[in-house]
Parts: structure tokens; sequence; C-alpha cells
């Protein structure tokens, strides 16, 4: 589908949703209400996982989660039993291109309750009447989850650090010295009582 307004705008359909590319620039465009920033210093989704296999990057490929509507439940009249704004998104754990295997296994550990037979870990929301801001929620479900688990694993990984280790050997140490003596002040205090009898 392409159409003309003020410049070419191309539309390409993909799957469900339709990209816009666009060389028409409005008055009020990024360049011309930060003309002082360059358009590098606008911060860009991540177009790929992280690096680093233990941390997300919050990167999560829209093509490979499977999103479903339904109606949702609760107070609404008939109108909640006509529009379905209920979301829920899926996706097989074991086959996510964008997870790291140790990423894959704490997910699996953790949300084994919302994890069917299939391997597909299931995240619904309906919080509110809108299908768009349901569906945004789930996705925000989503990327916490793997978040806390990537914390959890860089907080199991993360080696010590040498200075700390032996500043907290020395803290025990005088912890230990400090619990002797007032052992031995306590023990010397009794013996003089015993004594004066």
């Amino acid at each position: 589908m392409i159409a003309t307004m003020r410049g070419v705008v191309v539309a390409r359909r993909v799957g469900p949703l339709r990209c816009l590319y666009s060389q028409f620039r409005g008055a009020y465009n990024v360049e011309s209400l930060h003309p002082q920033q360059s358009s590098s210093a606008i911060p860009k989704v991540p177009a790929s996982p992280s690096d680093n296999p233990l941390q997300f990057n919050g990167y999560i490929p829209t093509e490979e989660i499977d999103k479903s509507f339904s109606t949702s439940s609760g107070p609404g009249g008939q109108h909640v039993n006509r529009v379905a704004t209920r979301a829920i998104i899926r996706f097989n754990v074991r086959t996510a291109k964008w997870l790291s295997d140790d990423l894959k296994k704490r997910l699996t550990e953790r949300y084994s309750h919302r994890i069917n037979i299939e391997g597909d870990l299931i995240i619904a929301s309906e919080r509110t009447r809108k299908q768009h801001l349901n569906l945004a929620d789930c996705f925000d479900k989503l990327r916490t989850a793997v978040y806390e688990c990537s914390e959890e694993l860089t907080k199991e990984n993360r080696q010590p650090d040498p200075e700390k280790v032996e500043e907290l050997r020395l803290r025990q140490e005088q912890a230990n010295r400090m619990r002797l003596l007032e052992k031995r002040r306590h023990s010397m205090k009794k013996e003089s009582r015993a004594k004066d009898f």
C-alpha cells in the first residue's frame, strides 16, 4: 500500500502490524524541538539480546510471542461480555532464542505454576477494560519476571571482592575478640562476688 501526503509514506504489511516509513517531518519533531541534541542521543530499543547471557537487557521479540484476547471477568454489564479485553501472551520457554539457557532454567523453576505441559509460559492480564493496556501489562509482567530471574543469577554468580572479603574477616576477628573480652569480664565479676561470701 503506497500513499502520498506531503512526502512519501510507504506502508508495508508485516503480519498483523503495519510499519510506516515516512520522510515527512512536521513542525513538532525531535530535531526541531531539541536542536542541540543529536539523534544518536535518543535512546533506542535494543535490537538483539544482551551479550552477557546472565543479564537481560529488556529485549522481547514480539513476533515470537503468541497474543490472544478473551472476555474479562468481573463487573461491567453486557459490555464486558461482548468485548474481548483480557490479554493473554504465551511463548515456549525451551525454544526462546532471546533467552540464555540459565535464564530459561530459572524461569522454568520459578514460574512452573504458569507453564503448561507443552512448555509455554502463560501470562494474562485483565487489570483494565482496554485491550492494548492489558497487553502492555502482560509484557510488563513478562519483562519483570525475566529481570528478577536475571538479577538472581547475577547475584549468585557474582565473585566477592577480595578487599571486602578481607574487611569482613577483620571485622569478624574483632567481634570475636570483643566477645571473649566481655566474657572474661563477666567471669571475673562472678568470681569476685564468690570470694566476698
